[in-house]
Formats: C-alpha cells, sequence, structure tokens
C-alpha cells in the first residue's frame, strides 16, 4: 500500500507539471457555471448599488416585452 502511494506521489509531484508543462498550448481554460453567472448577472431588486438595480430593472423590462 505504501509503494503504490508513493509511486502516486511521484506522479503528481514530477509527472503531471511536466505533462502540463508541455501541453499547454493545447490545454484550452474553459468558464465554469460560477463564471458564466457572473457575467450574465444584471443584479437584484434588493441590491444595494444604484446601478445595479437600473440593470436589473432594464434586463426585467426586456425581458417581459419579449413574452
Amino acid at each position: 500500500m505504501v509503494i503504490i502511494l508513493t509511486v502516486i506521489a511521484i506522479i503528481f509531484t514530477f509527472y503531471a507539471p511536466y505533462y502540463l508543462r508541455n501541453r499547454k498550448d493545447k490545454i484550452k481554460p474553459t468558464k465554469n457555471i460560477f463564471e458564466e453567472f457572473v457575467e450574465n448577472d444584471h443584479g437584484y431588486p434588493w441590491s444595494t448599488d444604484e446601478e445595479r438595480i437600473s440593470s436589473y430593472k432594464k434586463a426585467l423590462k426586456k425581458r417581459t416585452n419579449f413574452d
């Protein structure tokens, strides 16, 4: 068991960084769900920032006009 864990630790310590460094041009980062949410967030009616409240109202008006 100790030998297996040691081999795994060595692989992740030495081989994984080498592998990732050599393939950094081929690896494209993706956006996660939280980043997409933050980019598309318009605010809420209870927001304290006036700009977010007005952005929320504009988005709400835009959404209700399409229905």
